[in-house]
C-alpha cells in the first residue's frame, strides 16, 4: 500500500533512508508529469518534466505511477535509459492533503535480473523492454490500447486540456446486440466483429494524436485531442455510419452490425476524468435506451 499521510520534514526523513537502498528517489505528479521540489518549511514547488529523465521526449505509456496514485498501491517496472536499465518502483504518499508519488529506481544494469538480456546488447535490451511496457497496455486481440492505458493517459490528457484552455472529445462505442451475435454465432465471429471496429475507428481518426482503448468487452473509447462537441458528432457518425453499412464477413457467414455512441465534450478546468467516463457512459446509455444505431452528444460548461 501507499506511504500514508506525511509531514515535509517527516517524508524527508524517510526519503534519505530510502537513498541507502536505491539509486534515485524523488516526488511526482503523475498527473501533471512533473517531479515535486519541496522543502523543509514544507513548501512544494513544480519542478522539471518526471519523463526527461528517461531521454525519450515522450510520456511513458506505461505509467506505474499514475497506476500507483489511481488504485492507491505500490508497483514496480523495469524502464531503460540510454546505457542502463532500472527497477521503478512507485508507491502514494499524502503531503499536506495532497496525493503524490514517491518514485525509486534502483540501477539493476549489472545484476543477475538482466543477464539473458545483456547477452543481446543495449539496444536490443531497451527494445524488449519498450516492448514489454507496451504490451502491458495493449489489449491482446485487437492491438489498440487497454483499460489500464485509459486510466494512466485519460486524467493527463484533461489536465494538459484545462492548462492549455483547449477542448477535449471522449467517444464511448457500444457494439449493439453483441452478446447475441457470440450466442448465435460463437466468440470466434464476436473477435471477427471487434476486431472490424476497430480497424473502422482507427481509419476515422487523427493518427498519432487521438487514441483509442478498449473499455470492455464491446465498448470501446476514443479520446480527441482538441476537439469541440461538433467534431467529436460528426467523427462518432463517421464509424457508426461506416459500419452500419459494412457487411462483415467471416468464412460463409456475412452479418450487419451497427453501434451506440455516447459523446462528451469536456471545456478546460471542470471535471475528472472519474466523472469525464461517468458522463459519457450516461451519454451512451440513453443512445442504447432511445433505439440504438446512434449517437448522444452532451457538452460540459
Amino acid at each position: 500500500m501507499g506511504l500514508d499521510h506525511f509531514r515535509i520534514q517527516d517524508l524527508i526523513n524517510v526519503i534519505s533512508k530510502f537513498h541507502n537502498l536505491f539509486d534515485i528517489v524523488r516526488v511526482v505528479d503523475p498527473v501533471k508529469k512533473r517531479v515535486v521540489d519541496y522543502d523543509e518549511r514544507g513548501e512544494c514547488g513544480q519542478g522539471s518534466i518526471c519523463y526527461d529523465f528517461w531521454k525519450t521526449g515522450m510520456q511513458c505509456n506505461n505509467c506505474v505511477s499514475v497506476r500507483a496514485m489511481t488504485e492507491n498501491d505500490t508497483f514496480i517496472k523495469i524502464e531503460y535509459n540510454d546505457n542502463k536499465t532500472f527497477l521503478v518502483m512507485a508507491s502514494p504518499v499524502k503531503i499536506g492533503g495532497t496525493s503524490y508519488i514517491v518514485e525509486m529506481f534502483k540501477d539493476i544494469t549489472d545484476t543477475e535480473v538482466i543477464t539473458i538480456l545483456k547477452e543481446k546488447g543495449i539496444m536490443e535490451t531497451n527494445s524488449i523492454i519498450a516492448e514489454l511496457n507496451e504490451k502491458s497496455v495493449t489489449d491482446e486481440l485487437t492491438g489498440i490500447y487497454n483499460r489500464r492505458y485509459i486510466n494512466e493517459k485519460l486524467p493527463t490528457d484533461i489536465y494538459n486540456a484545462m492548462l492549455n484552455q483547449k477542448e477535449l472529445s471522449v467517444i464511448m462505442l457500444d457494439i449493439d446486440y453483441f452478446k447475441v451475435i457470440n450466442d448465435t454465432h460463437g466468440h470466434i465471429v464476436g473477435d471477427t466483429v471487434i476486431k472490424e471496429l476497430c480497424k473502422t475507428m482507427k481509419s476515422k481518426i487523427r493518427k498519432n494524436y487521438d487514441w483509442i482503448a478498449r473499455y470492455g468487452g464491446e465498448e470501446f473509447l476514443i479520446v480527441l485531442m482538441d476537439a469541440n462537441q461538433g467534431v467529436a458528432y460528426k467523427i462518432s457518425e463517421k464509424i457508426r455510419l461506416a459500419l452500419a453499412n459494412k457487411p462483415i464477413k467471416h468464412n460463409d457467414l456475412t452479418i450487419w452490425v451497427t453501434v451506440s455512441a455516447g459523446n462528451y465534450t469536456v471545456e478546460p478546468g471542470v471535471k475528472n476524468y472519474h466523472e469525464v467516463l461517468q458522463a459519457v457512459d450516461k451519454n451512451l446509455y440513453k443512445a442504447k435506451k432511445n433505439g440504438r444505431n446512434r449517437t448522444v452528444s452532451s457538452y460540459c460548461l
